[in-house]
């Protein structure tokens, strides 16, 4: 057993069956935006990707790219969550605010990284749901193509490697 991603009762030390398990697996529906909120980040953590697709309001012509966020959860290793502020979102609210800090290391550069977003949460048909976000400062860079290390061959097709070519 090893403990919830989300660390909500770290004094505690849940594991991941006794807090968000339950509702990752789909045996309970989050009662809460935050509580929403802190299955969603422990589903990165444990690449449940399907449980981000399924906890979304899908607006039309926009399409949840399922690959590119496995790409993301499994070139991360999840250091933590941190809830900054939630306004509104309880069990009897149709709406909730929930401001929050993922803690990642990007596993390729062991680079500590943070994503920092205030996210809207919706009730749809009694659920909660996931809405929108906005991200606070930069958005995460993501590299559309293959890094090009020093002694590669040089993308100018030259023949030469990177190093004495494009890359001097």
């Amino acid at each position: 057993m090893s403990l919830c991603p989300c660390r909500t009762m770290d004094a505690q030390k849940l594991n991941l069956d006794q807090c968000c398990g339950p509702l990752l697996s789909g045996k309970k529906k989050a009662p809460t935006a935050e509580s929403l909120m802190r299955a969603r980040y422990s589903a990165y953590a444990v690449k449940n990707i399907d449980y981000i697709d399924a906890t979304q309001i899908t607006v039309q012509n926009e399409v949840f790219d399922k690959a590119e966020a496995l790409k993301w959860a499994e070139s991360s290793e999840w250091l933590g969550l941190e809830i900054k502020k939630t306004q509104k979102g309880g069990t009897e609210d149709q709406s909730g605010v929930v401001e929050f800090v993922a803690h990642y290391k990007d596993k390729a550069s062991s680079t500590e990284l943070i994503h920092h977003e205030t996210s809207l949460f919706q009730k749809q048909d009694g659920e909660w749901k996931f809405k929108e976000g906005q991200i606070h400062g930069a958005q995460p860079i993501k590299r559309l193509e293959p890094k090009v290390g020093r002694n590669d061959p040089c993308p100018c097709n030259s023949g030469k490697k990177f190093k004495k070519c494009c890359g001097a």
